[in-house]
């Protein structure tokens, strides 16, 4: 393995020739690539690479929105990236089919107080409580970040995929922290027809309260629902 330090063509990341090369924290890491490869289908074995997998999935689409990102990499330690942290706070919580209610979006943080929440064919919603019986904020804190993952399974047709996930945010102006919120997240087109083809879900949801620049000041444990 070798690590390169100011690298005159750029940060790489893939594959070249035997090689593969990674990017952390601005480093670019190049390993060898091993000349021959053989799958073991041992049962265990099977079984963690398709936790892997589901873990992957679910990390990527954490990852993809800019809140729960910027929240993960307070947390992440040198030279590992904010995919990897993710990746490893959420493997031991992962299902070989799927993502479950264990799995969590944030690396802690204050009570989410969730009265209600639901999935609907086109949208989730939750009944929160007022955030400020779980922790103190200050004046500088002024908006609200929602973020939810969903996972969708169990699907109607045997010939889609066993779960699909949908990444939903959405930043609230002037949030009044000192009373219930109702919170509605809107599928897009693509998303209603992801959530047509599946009888069951699971919705991991987190709020953070941000300052009027949009910098996360604190943010809440992951609060999980599973459909019946």
């Amino acid at each position: 393995m070798a690590i390169l330090n100011g690298n005159v063509i750029g940060n790489m990341r893939g594959r070249l020739g035997n090689l593969s090369a990674r990017t952390v924290d601005g480093k670019t890491i190049m390993s060898a690539r091993p000349s021959s490869f053989n799958v073991n289908y041992d049962p265990a074995v099977v079984e963690n690479r398709q936790k892997f997998a589901v873990t992957a999935n679910l990390s990527k689409n954490i990852l993809s929105l800019s809140t729960l990102e910027a929240i993960w990499k307070t947390v992440k330690g040198s030279g590992i990236s904010v995919f990897n942290t993710i990746f490893k706070s959420n493997y031991p919580y992962s299902a070989s089919d799927k993502p479950t209610v264990n799995n969590i979006v944030t690396p802690g943080g204050f009570s989410l107080p969730v009265d209600v929440a639901a999935v609907a064919a086109d949208k989730v919603t939750a009944s929160i409580l007022a955030l400020d019986t779980e922790t103190v904020f200050t004046p500088e804190e002024v908006n609200l970040s929602a973020n939810a993952i969903v996972c969708f399974h169990t699907p109607t047709n045997p010939d889609d995929a066993p779960y699909q996930i949908i990444a939903l945010s959405k930043e609230v102006a002037a949030f009044n922290f000192n009373q219930p919120y109702d919170l509605q997240l809107d599928f897009d087109a693509k998303q209603k027809i992801i959530a047509a083809k599946y009888t069951k879900n699971i919705l991991l949801l987190s709020v953070a309260s941000k300052t009027a620049d949009g910098k996360v000041v604190q943010y809440s444990s992951t609060s999980p629902k599973a459909s019946a």
